[in-house]
C-alpha cells in the first residue's frame, strides 16, 4: 500500500504541476497581451478603396441585455469599409425596433435588416445566419453575438491579425507590397493551409443587473474561463474557440465538409454553413473544421469581446454550465471531460496538497490555504489585465461581492460537473434536446 500511495502521489504531483503551468500560462498571456493600452492599426487609416471589405453579421432573437449599446458598438467602428447585417427570423421580433433605432442614428453606415424564417436544422443561430451568408457583399465575415459589444479599433486590429497571412492580400500593381499598406479586395484570395483563417477575441462579462447568478457567471468568465481559454490558444495544440466574436472567410466556410455523421449519410451531403446545423455549438465545430480540414490557424487580438449578461438566477447559472458541459463532453475526447474537475481550484488544491504531504511530509492545511491564496491572486491579476482597455464600461463592482461570487463559483464547480455527467439532455431556448455521440443535437419530441 505504501508503494501504491507513493506512485499515486507522484502522479498527482505531476498533474498538479501541469495544471499550475497551464494557469500561469493563461495569466502570463493576459498580462502580456491585454495589460497595456491597445494601439490603433494602420489599416484603420487606409482609404476605403484600399481596405478589404468586411460584412458584420449580428444574429438577433429577442431583447438581450443592453441590446441598443451592443448593436451601436458595431456602427462606430474605426474602419473604412464595412457593412452591417442585422439578421432576424421573425418580423415581429422585439429586437427589430431597437435595430431600426440604431440604424436611424447612423444613416451613414451601410446597414440593412435581413429577415428569413427558414429552418434548416436544430440550431437557431445557424438558421439565422444562412441568408446573411448569402447576401453579404464581402468575403470576410465578422459574426458578433447579440450580447457582444466591441471597441472602435477591434475590427481593424482583427483584420491586421488576419493579414498576417503573407499571400492573402496583395496590391494589383505591386504583388510584393506589404499587405498592411496596399490592399485590394478584388484580388484577395482566401487563406490556405498554414495561414490564419479565423480571428477571435476572449469574452469577458459585464453585469448591469447584479443578481447572484450573473455575478457568478461574471466571476467564471473573467477568471477561470479566460485563463484556460488564453492558455489553450497560446499553446496552439488544437482549436479552442467560442462564437462570441469570429472573423473568417466565407469562401473557406463554404468548402467545409459537414462533420455530421447523419448528414454525411445523405446522397448529397451539404457543405458549408448548412453542414453545421445539427450542432448546438456550431462555433466550436466550425473552428475545428477550419483547423483540421483546411489546416488554418487561429489568431487573437489584444481586444476583448464584452459580453453583457442579463439577470441570471443561481439556477440559471447552474443550468447554463451543465448544458455546455453536456454538449462539450460529446464533442471533445472523453479524457478531457473526465479530467476537468482536476483542473479546478478546490480539487487540484486537495490532491496537490496531499501529494506534497505524502512526498515531503508537509502539513496539508497550510499548503491548501497557500494554494487558494495564490490561485485567487492569479485570477485577480488576470481579471485586471483583461479589463485594462475597457475600464469604465459597466457599473463599478464591489471587491467583496466579486470574492463571494468567485468562491461560490469554485465551490459549485464539482457539483455542477457531477450533475452534467448524469445525462446528455439539455434545454436551450425552451427546447429540450439530446446530445448524441457525434455531438449532434436531436429534439426529443422527434425521437
Amino acid at each position: 500500500m505504501g508503494t501504491v500511495s507513493l506512485l499515486v502521489a507522484i502522479v498527482a504531483l505531476v498533474l498538479y504541476v501541469v495544471i499550475w503551468a497551464v494557469c500561469l500560462l493563461g495569466w502570463r498571456t493576459a498580462r502580456i497581451r491585454y495589460a497595456h493600452p491597445t494601439l490603433p492599426s494602420r489599416i484603420a487609416s487606409l482609404p476605403a478603396s484600399s481596405a478589404p471589405g468586411v460584412t458584420i453579421i449580428r444574429p438577433l432573437c429577442g431583447l438581450d441585455q443592453n441590446l441598443y449599446n451592443t448593436l451601436e458598438s458595431c456602427m462606430k467602428l474605426d474602419y473604412p469599409k464595412f457593412e452591417v447585417i442585422f439578421a432576424l427570423q421573425d418580423e415581429k421580433d422585439e429586437a427589430l425596433p431597437v435595430v431600426r433605432m440604431v440604424m436611424g442614428k447612423y444613416p451613414e453606415v451601410d446597414a440593412k435588416v435581413v429577415i428569413n424564417d427558414e429552418k434548416i436544422g436544430v440550431n437557431p443561430k445557424v438558421n439565422n445566419l444562412i441568408s446573411p451568408f448569402q447576401e453579404a457583399k464581402f468575403d470576410l465575415l465578422w459574426v458578433l453575438d447579440s450580447t457582444i459589444s466591441v471597441l472602435p479599433g477591434t475590427l481593424a486590429r482583427s483584420i491586421e491579425a488576419f493579414l498576417s497571412n503573407p499571400t492573402s492580400y496583395a496590391s494589383p500593381n505591386d504583388p510584393e507590397s506589404s499587405p498592411l499598406l496596399s490592399i485590394s479586395d478584388d484580388v484577395r484570395k482566401p487563406p490556405t493551409a498554414g495561414e490564419v483563417g479565423l480571428v477571435h477575441q476572449v469574452p469577458i462579462a459585464v453585469c448591469y443587473q447584479k443578481t447572484w447568478g450573473s455575478l457568478i457567471e461574471q466571476a467564471y468568465l473573467n477568471t477561470t474561463h479566460a485563463k484556460m481559454y488564453l492558455a489553450i490558444n497560446a499553446t496552439a495544440i488544437d482549436s479552442c474557440v467560442v462564437g462570441k466574436s469570429n472573423l473568417y472567410s466565407r469562401t473557406n466556410i463554404s468548402t467545409l465538409t459537414t462533420p455530421s455523421p447523419s448528414l454525411r449519410r445523405l446522397a448529397n451531403p451539404p457543405t458549408g454553413l448548412v453542414g453545421f446545423s445539427p450542432f448546438l455549438a456550431e462555433d466550436n465545430m466550425i473552428a475545428l473544421s477550419l483547423w483540421h480540414e483546411l489546416s488554418l490557424k487561429h489568431a487573437m487580438t489584444p481586444d476583448v469581446a464584452l459580453d453583457f449578461l442579463g439577470s441570471l438566477t443561481v439556477r440559471d447559472y447552474i443550468n447554463r454550465r451543465v448544458r455546455w458541459i453536456r454538449v462539450r463532453k460529446k464533442m471533445t475526447p472523453l479524457i478531457a471531460t473526465v479530467l476537468e474537475p482536476f483542473t479546478e481550484m478546490i480539487v487540484s488544491g486537495l490532491y496537490g496538497s496531499w501529494a506534497i504531504r505524502r512526498l515531503l511530509g508537509a502539513n496539508v492545511f497550510p499548503l491548501f490555504c497557500i494554494h487558494v491564496m495564490i490561485w485567487l491572486a492569479v485570477d485577480l491579476s488576470t481579471k485586471k489585465a483583461l479589463e485594462t482597455n475597457v475600464r469604465g464600461i459597466g457599473p463599478l463592482g464591489s471587491r467583496l461581492t466579486f470574492l463571494v461570487a468567485w468562491m461560490a463559483r469554485e465551490v459549485m464547480a464539482l457539483p455542477i460537473w457531477l450533475m452534467a455527467m448524469t445525462s446528455s439532455d439539455v434545454v436551450w431556448r425552451g427546447q429540450k434536446y439530446r446530445i448524441i455521440f457525434s455531438g449532434e443535437a436531436i429534439r426529443l419530441e422527434e425521437r
